[in-house]
């Protein structure tokens, strides 16, 4: 994928498919109880986010005593060149990063944060991991690029509030970048989605990755669907689940950002694909 032809559809972030289950759990239902898991949750976010974004999902499984850590891959500030953060290279970082925590180890990944996750297996495959939880969240494999799935409207509404600029896809309209990223009305939360976006380098998501089917097969995966997402289609997002044959699916009522909309929801449905 030409960076500047289809400029990545850099955060990437739903389908309703035969196995999607919709969780519409209170707010005290997680901190009721304790769920007893030997893994750690590590948090990966995709393009335009922080780690931070997050936090209250984390909040909410720490509740649980479910050890959780996130992690911020490389060009989350300008202070870089942005044409070196290749997708090999925020993998790599990754695989730092994993190394320093406990294994074996769940990875809950969110738009581009998915495929960096699938480049990282290929490169430190000392890492155990045991669980793969994608969050409206692009998964190439065998070869593909980040965004080969996605729809001509998905990239529309992407580039509505984001503009191409010397190696960055650059933040440029903030109300339109928020209407495509989430569907939140509360000032609050669109505030705090602000804080916690950034420009992102384009040529993250022009790489490939060549994880096979074959190596993906024996981890436990599930998706989450988010209904409302303007930047991963619902169709979009179904033939991404088909692509690589996840079973357990959930539904949440959500734009792409369901980790600052729906935190409480979205913990649940993470705490029971945890115990499958």
């Amino acid at each position: 994928m030409n960076a500047k032809a289809w400029l990545p559809l850099c955060c990437a972030v739903i389908l309703s498919g035969c196995n999607s289950v919709s969780q519409q759990t209170p707010a005290h239902t997680l901190s009721a109880q304790t769920v007893a898991l030997n893994k750690s949750v590590i948090f990966i976010h995709g393009a335009h986010l922080k780690g931070a974004a997050w936090s209250a999902v984390q909040s909410q499984l720490s509740q649980q005593g479910i050890s959780n850590y996130v992690v911020d891959l490389p060009g989350r500030t300008t202070h870089i060149d942005p044409k070196s953060i290749t997708l090999e290279h925020a993998a790599q970082s990754l695989c730092e990063q994993l190394r320093a925590y406990p294994q074996p180890q769940s990875l809950v990944v969110h738009s581009q944060g998915g495929a960096v996750a699938h480049k990282a297996m290929t490169l430190c495959q000392d890492v155990k991991i045991t669980d793969l939880i994608y969050v409206s969240a692009v998964a190439p494999v065998d070869g593909a690029k980040p965004f080969a799935l996605l729809s001509k409207q998905d990239e529309e509404n992407y580039f509505a509030g984001i503009t191409y600029e010397d190696g960055w896809l650059k933040i440029s309209d903030k109300p339109a970048y928020l209407a495509s990223f989430t569907e939140a009305q509360a000032k609050r939360q669109q505030q705090f989605v602000l804080d916690n976006s950034v420009d992102e380098p384009a040529i993250t998501g022009d790489g490939k990755v060549t994880l096979s089917k074959a190596t993906l097969a024996p981890i436990n995966k599930a998706y989450v669907f988010a209904t409302q997402d303007k930047i991963i289609s619902l169709p979009s997002q179904q033939k991404i689940a088909e692509s690589i044959n996840v079973t357990h699916t959930y539904s949440l009522d959500s734009g792409h950002l369901p980790m600052v909309t729906k935190p409480v929801e979205l913990a649940e449905v993470i705490t029971k694909a945890l115990q499958l």
